[in-house]
C-alpha cells in the first residue's frame, strides 16, 4: 500500500502539466467555438453552413509556374517551366497548414497557411532552383541560367475582405464552410510580394558554412505592395454538391522597389510611385461534395503582374516589369 501511494505521489507532478495542457487545448477550442458562433451567428443559415467537424485534411497534387520579364539595372528573363508537386493540408475550424514537395528536387517546396472568413489571410513561401533562361548582368554580360543555376525564394501575403456576409470565400479557397446557394461579392484586397533570386543553386547553398558567404552570393530582390477591388461570386448546383467559384481582384501598386547585390555592391531601386503598375489575380475552381465528410475539387489561380515603361533617375534608363505566376490544384478533403 506504502508503495502504490509512493508511486502516486511520484506522478502527480507529471500529472499536473497534463491537466494544464488539456485545459489550455479546450480553452482554445473553446475561443474557435466562440467566433465561429459569433460570425454565423450574423449569416444567413439558408446560404453558408459549417461542417460540423473541427478538422479537415487534404490531399493535394499541384503544378505552378512562373516567368518573370525585367529590362533595366541589366535584364531578366526567367521561367520554371510546369512544377508538378504533391502535398498534404491539415486544417482546424477554417484554420490550414499546408505543404507540398516536388519528389526527387531540391529546393523545390511550397509551404502554406491561410485563413478565410468574410476577412481571409493567406501566406504562401516558395522556392524553387528551376529556373532557366537569360539574365544581362548590371555590367553588360549576359549570361545563360540553365536548370539548378538560380533559387528562387518568393514569399506572399494576401489579405482579402467580402462585402457580402452571404457570399463564402472560404467555401471556394478551402471548402472550410459550405455555400448552400449561389452569391456573390464585392471582394476588398491587399497583396505584399517578395522574391529572391539567388544566384547560386540548390547544392552550393546546402553547404554554405558561413553566413557571409550566402551575403557574397549575386542576388535581385525584389519588394511590391499592392491593393484593390473585385468581384467573386459562387454558383451553387446539383442540391448543394457542386460549386463552382470565380473571382477577379485588380490592384495597384503603391509601394515597389528592387534591390541588387553583385560583385559585393548592392544597389536599390526605389520605382516611382504613381506610376501605371498593375496586379491581377484570377481565381477559379469547380469542387463536389458527398456526404458529410468528403469533397474534391480542381482550382486555379493566375497572377498577372505588369508595369509600363517609366524612366528611372537613379539609373537614368527605362524600366519595364513583367511576370506571370499560376497555379493548378487536385484535391481531396476528409473531415472528422
Amino acid at each position: 500500500m506504502k508503495r502504490c501511494l509512493s508511486l502516486l505521489l511520484l506522478f502527480l507532478p507529471l500529472l499536473a502539466p497534463a491537466q494544464k495542457k488539456d485545459s489550455f487545448l479546450r480553452d482554445l477550442d473553446g475561443f474557435f467555438e466562440m467566433r465561429a458562433q459569433k460570425s454565423y451567428a450574423k449569416r444567413d443559415s439558408n446560404y453558408i453552413r459549417r461542417y460540423s467537424y473541427r478538422w479537415d485534411a487534404r490531399f493535394n497534387v499541384t503544378t505552378t509556374g512562373m516567368h518573370v520579364l525585367s529590362q533595366g539595372m541589366g535584364s531578366v528573363n526567367l521561367s520554371t517551366g510546369a512544377n508538378t508537386r504533391a502535398g498534404v493540408s491539415l486544417g482546424y475550424r477554417g484554420l490550414a497548414l499546408s505543404y507540398s514537395l516536388a519528389l526527387g528536387r531540391k529546393m523545390n517546396f511550397d509551404l502554406g497557411l491561410s485563413s478565410f472568413g468574410r476577412l481571409g489571410i493567406e501566406f504562401t513561401l516558395r522556392a524553387t532552383s528551376r529556373l532557366q533562361g537569360m539574365v544581362e548582368m548590371p555590367d553588360g554580360q549576359p549570361v545563360e541560367a540553365s536548370e539548378g543555376d538560380l533559387t528562387l525564394l518568393s514569399s506572399n501575403v494576401n489579405v482579402f475582405y467580402s462585402f457580402n456576409k452571404n457570399f463564402s470565400y472560404a467555401a471556394a479557397m478551402k471548402q472550410s464552410e459550405i455555400q448552400c446557394r449561389s452569391a456573390g461579392s464585392f471582394i476588398a484586397a491587399a497583396s505584399w510580394i517578395m522574391w529572391d533570386v539567388l544566384g547560386a543553386g540548390p547544392d552550393i547553398i546546402s553547404r554554405q558554412t558561413s553566413l557571409q558567404t550566402l551575403l557574397d552570393t549575386p542576388n535581385a530582390f525584389y519588394n511590391r505592395i499592392s491593393v484593390g477591388c473585385g468581384y467573386g461570386y459562387n454558383l451553387v448546383l446539383g442540391q448543394g454538391h457542386w460549386l463552382i467559384h470565380t473571382s477577379a481582384i485588380p490592384m495597384w501598386s503603391f509601394v515597389e522597389n528592387s534591390t541588387y547585390r553583385f560583385n559585393g555592391e548592392k544597389t536599390k531601386v526605389s520605382h516611382p510611385a504613381g506610376r501605371i503598375a498593375f496586379l491581377g489575380t484570377v481565381r477559379s475552381g469547380i469542387y463536389y461534395r458527398w456526404g458529410t465528410r468528403w469533397s474534391v475539387g480542381l482550382s486555379g489561380v493566375l497572377n498577372q503582374m505588369t508595369t509600363t515603361n517609366s524612366f528611372n533617375k537613379q539609373l537614368a534608363e527605362y524600366q519595364r516589369f513583367g511576370a506571370q505566376d499560376w497555379q493548378a490544384r487536385l484535391s481531396l478533403a476528409f473531415r472528422f
